[in-house]
């Protein structure tokens, strides 16, 4: 193995060392030409405290379970490291593919195991501080307060040069989106309203698997499992500006293709939710013009629907 430890996501490898003193460290993401060696190396699978099995649909990024190798003569076996180890995967991945929803999901879920690494842990999760905690704080319904999450504020009242003295977070967030683009993934709210997701998974794609015969399973799932994940994928997503709404003229409308429609060959786009009317109110008046939102589907559950779009 040429490295001490390596964590494989869907697509990416990131590398870990562990000094002979105990201090674990993080390096970075495996950027050389040539693809990770993990000959002889010890094989974890990742913690299910996060897994797709959980979705109907998740982004391919995060389509997976990651796998830890730690090299023959590396010793990862105390609780912290090992438990640190097991779990930093999925929040690595998020972190790649920009989703900052899950990232903060991930951190809040078992941070009592993050924070035992919390310089490690923040370094890592820096690069999108500002997008997690506005997810974290203004896209979600339940209110959770900045002051709460000090490894995630900190790292982000440097992003925004946050002075409590002269400005609130809200005039902040403003600031920054007015002079920067950045990549938010928000839950949607209001979708009883709508009912788009009653049939997300029509029973046309469950006969997909009846006629298989046991010779051809594990290829044709295979096939099915793909088509499935490329069809949800390929579902068309709105993200617009509603100014015309009478209730908020802030509204942030999210539309997307009827699944079962768009199976028939009938594709058209039906209201799904809104985002949060917290989190909408400081996009619009960061830029006021800007009427739509480079988007995505990001995951899809019986729970709730997530998209990822650009400000």
């Amino acid at each position: 193995m040429n490295a001490q430890i390596l964590i494989k996501t869907t697509n990416d490898w990131f590398e870990f060392t562990k000094s002979k003193t105990g201090q674990l460290d993080y390096v970075g993401k495996w950027e050389k030409n040539a693809l990770p060696n993990v000959d002889g190396a010890q094989e974890f699978v990742s913690s299910t405290f996060h897994s797709p099995c959980w979705y109907v649909y998740i982004q391919s990024e995060l389509n997976c379970n990651p796998t830890v190798y730690v090299a023959p003569d590396v010793d990862v076996s105390d609780k912290d490291t090992f438990d640190y180890l097991i779990h930093i995967g999925p929040v690595l991945a998020a972190v790649e593919s920009k989703n900052s929803l899950l990232a903060g999901e991930l951190f809040l879920r078992r941070r009592e195991v993050f924070e035992k690494f919390a310089q490690l842990t923040q370094y890592i999760l820096e690069p999108l501080c500002v997008e997690i905690l506005f997810s974290l704080c203004y896209g979600k319904m339940n209110n959770i307060d900045p002051d709460n999450i000090p490894l995630i504020f900190e790292s982000t009242k440097k992003k925004l040069d946050f002075d409590s003295s002269r400005e609130n977070l809200d005039q902040a967030f403003m600031r920054y989106f007015k002079k920067n683009t950045a990549t938010l993934t928000l839950p949607l709210v209001g979708t009883n309203f709508y009912h788009w997701d009653e049939n997300i998974e029509p029973e046309a794609l469950s006969k997909l698997t009846d006629n298989l015969s046991p010779e051809d399973l594990p290829a044709a799932a295979e096939k099915i499992r793909n088509a499935k994940h490329s069809f949800y994928e390929s579902l068309k997503v709105s993200v617009q500006a509603e100014p015309y709404n009478h209730v908020d003229k802030n509204s942030i409308l999210v539309c997307i293709e009827n699944v079962e429609a768009k199976l028939f060959g009938n594709p058209g786009l039906e209201k799904a939710g809104h985002i949060r009317a917290l989190a909408a109110k400081i996009i619009r008046e960061a830029k006021p013009k800007k009427m739509s939102y480079t988007c995505k589907l990001s995951a899809l559950s019986y729970r709730e629907i997530v998209v990822q779009f650009t400000v």
